[in-house]
C-alpha cells in the first residue's frame, strides 16, 4: 500500500472496492499461512481467511483501527482461528456423545428423541452434495481409509480427505444448530409439563 494508513483506512471506510482488493492480494496469502499455524489444514484455513475478509468487508462502515493495519488482520485471524478450534471440539464432543449414547427401554423421552436425532441426522447426510456424501458414507459408514476410497472413486486422496472435511463441517454445523432446538424443544417440554 503506497499512501499513509489514515487515507486508506478512509477508502475501506468508504467501501472502496479497489483498496479493500489491494488489502485482500497483499494479505490473503501471509495470513493464510498464518492461519496453518493453528489449524493443520489447508483448505479450511484457507475458508476461516476468506470468511475473516468477508466479515470485514461486510462491516468496512464501522472500522475503528487505531493504530496500524497489518496486527489488526493477523489478530483478527487469529481470534478466527480460535474460535474454529473452540467450535469443532464441542461439535466433536456432541458428536462423540451421539454416537456413544445408549437407548434404553426405561425411558420413553430419550428413546423419541435419540430417534429424533438419528433421523434428523440422516437428512443432513443426505442433503450433502452427491460426492460429498458417497465419500463420506463410504469413509464413516463402510469404515474405508482414505487411500481405498480415493481408488475405488478413481480420485486423488487430497480431494477424498477434502470432501470429507466439508460434510464434516456441515454436520458440525447441523449438530450445533440441531443442540440449540432440542435444548429449547425440553425447556418448552419441562415448562409444559411444571404448569
Amino acid at each position: 500500500m503506497k499512501e499513509h494508513f489514515p487515507e486508506f483506512l478512509a477508502k475501506l471506510k468508504r467501501g472502496d472496492e479497489a483498496a479493500f482488493k489491494e488489502l485482500f492480494e497483499q494479505y490473503y496469502r501471509p495470513l493464510t499461512l498464518f492461519a496453518l499455524k493453528y489449524i493443520d489444514d489447508v483448505e479450511e484455513a484457507k475458508e476461516i481467511v476468506q470468511e475473516f475478509f468477508i466479515r470485514f468487508w461486510s462491516k468496512h462502515a464501522e472500522l475503528d483501527i487505531r493504530f496500524a493495519l497489518k496486527p489488526y488482520l493477523y489478530r483478527g485471524v487469529k481470534n478466527a482461528c480460535l474460535n474454529h478450534i473452540e467450535a469443532a471440539r464441542v461439535a466433536r464432543r456432541h458428536l462423540r456423545e451421539y454416537t456413544s449414547q445408549q437407548i434404553t427401554n426405561s425411558n420413553a423421552l430419550d428413546n423419541m428423541l435419540a430417534a429424533e436425532q438419528e433421523e434428523m441426522l440422516m437428512q443432513a447426510i443426505d442433503r450433502l452434495p452427491e460426492k460429498c456424501r458417497r465419500i463420506f458414507t463410504l469413509s464413516r459408514h463402510e469404515k474405508l481409509s482414505n487411500q481405498a476410497i480415493a481408488e475405488k472413486l478413481q480420485l486423488s486422496v487430497k480431494t477424498v480427505e477434502a470432501q470429507i472435511s466439508i460434510a464434516l463441517k456441515r454436520l458440525r454445523e447441523f449438530i450445533v444448530s440441531l443442540t440449540v432446538l432440542l435444548l429449547s424443544s425440553l425447556s418448552t417440554f419441562f415448562c409444559f409439563f411444571s404448569i
